[in-house]
């Protein structure tokens, strides 16, 4: 009964949070998954057993991890697209910068908190768990919302849109690989288990892509487009499942079946695969919300202390430092311009969604405390808030510098 009372409020939470979104010239996820935390927690604090221990609240749960998998479909197959004609040298660069600055920020902050010694944010995972996993959250860079904020600004065209979308997708496959290794420390199998589904996973990808892209299938997933979807759907959720009982996160699965889904057919538009990757995406992206309110009612039920303003300023300082000096000096050494390399170190420093799908990877496996996992949590929403704010700094300081007009996201963010 109490469950049931849940889906309206998420459902207003939704409607509320994109209003007050486009209000603040803010990604919708940052005030969304604020509203939905907070809605779990005081759920969870009122409710308690009434709430957690009852069906139907599993299967809400269930709806949170199929929706999940759904996304990550999506977000997978635009993330193999965002691969193509650049320039290798730029991108290995901004890569480079944008991943190793960050990855040794959070190793030295996983050094302060075992230093620190504080149980509530050390927890109980494996010391390497917990130094891969902390420099695993500071590296991350969010494919999808940089999407959105590309195409909302008018910058998903320009030579700096395509270049940080690139070098982001790039990132994120690398550190989905750690991602891997780090929960296979906590199973006792450390990486080489890890390496053995990865390239078992990328054979079957292939696999799959090879054969859902010859013409006699193309031609059946054209005319049964409902079912392919239904069936995509499917596949993703028990590949997602497999992965987990694998000893993995199901993020794994689901990001397997998305890049096994063959690309666009040449120029032409979207084929039934894009259109059913998309779909799910879609589809996904509207029952997230769900996930993160049953992650506010499992926070709850820790600790009584569950929140370190300490390790929250430490961990945002160290993100924002790390990942903006660092694609800074890539970009740099790239050979873009300061304004160039100024806007691509903003982008590269909005972790949005896919960051928030990690820190829940390593928050259900047992490596992140909830103290930790809020902190964290509060670094990614503020670093993807930032994101808004610094490219309107970015494009003055760039009109200012060679006096040409104002570019697209200046003139949005001044409406």
């Amino acid at each position: 009964m109490y469950v049931l009372l849940l889906l309206p409020a998420i459902a207003l939470i939704v409607v509320c949070g994109g209003w007050a979104a486009r209000r603040l010239s803010q990604p919708e996820v940052v005030i969304e998954i604020a509203l939905c935390l907070g809605l779990g927690m005081l759920a969870a604090s009122l409710l308690g057993r009434d709430l957690t221990g009852s069906a139907a609240f599993e299967i809400l749960r269930f709806a949170g991890q199929l929706g999940l998998a759904m996304f990550l479909v999506g977000a997978a197959h635009h993330m193999r697209e965002s691969f193509g004609g650049h320039s290798l040298r730029q991108v290995a660069w901004l890569s480079a910068g944008a991943t190793v600055v960050p990855l040794a920020a959070g190793a030295l902050f996983a050094v302060w908190v075992l230093a620190d010694g504080d149980p509530l944010l050390r927890g109980g995972a494996p010391t390497p768990a917990l130094v891969l996993m902390l420099s695993i959250a500071l590296t991350v860079t969010a494919v999808p919302v940089l999407a959105g904020i590309l195409r909302d600004r008018g910058l998903q065209h320009t030579e700096d849109g395509r270049l940080a979308l690139m070098s982001a997708a790039g990132i994120d496959a690398v550190t989905g690989v750690l991602l891997g290794v780090t929960i296979g420390f906590t199973t006792g199998g450390g990486g080489f288990v890890t390496v053995l589904v990865v390239l078992a996973g990328g054979a079957v990808a292939l696999l799959l892509r090879r054969l859902a892209a010859t013409a006699k299938v193309a031609a059946l997933a054209d005319r049964h487009r409902g079912v392919l979807l239904v069936l995509i759907a499917a596949a993703a959720t028990g590949a997602a499942l497999t992965t987990k009982w694998l000893g993995l996160t199901e993020v794994y699965g689901a990001v397997i079946i998305g890049l096994a889904l063959p690309g666009r057919p040449g120029a032409a538009g979207h084929g039934p695969w894009t259109e059913a990757a998309e779909t799910l995406g879609r589809l996904g992206r509207a029952l997230l919300p769900v996930t993160f309110v049953v992650t506010g009612t499992v926070v709850v039920a820790g600790p009584d202390r569950i929140f370190s303003w300490e390790a929250t300023a430490i961990a945002t300082a160290l993100a924002i430092v790390a990942k903006l000096g660092g694609a800074y000096a890539g970009a740099r050494a790239g050979g873009r311009s300061r304004a160039s390399s100024m806007r691509l170190a903003t982008l590269m420093n909005t972790r949005g969604l896919t960051e928030i799908v990690v820190l829940q990877a390593g928050f259900t496996a047992g490596i992140l405390s909830p103290a930790m996992y809020l902190a964290l949590l509060v670094m990614a929403l503020v670093t993807t808030g930032l994101s808004g704010p610094l490219l309107l700094a970015t494009d003055r300081y760039a009109r200012s510098a060679t006096g040409t007009a104002m570019s697209p996201s200046i003139r949005l963010a001044e409406r």
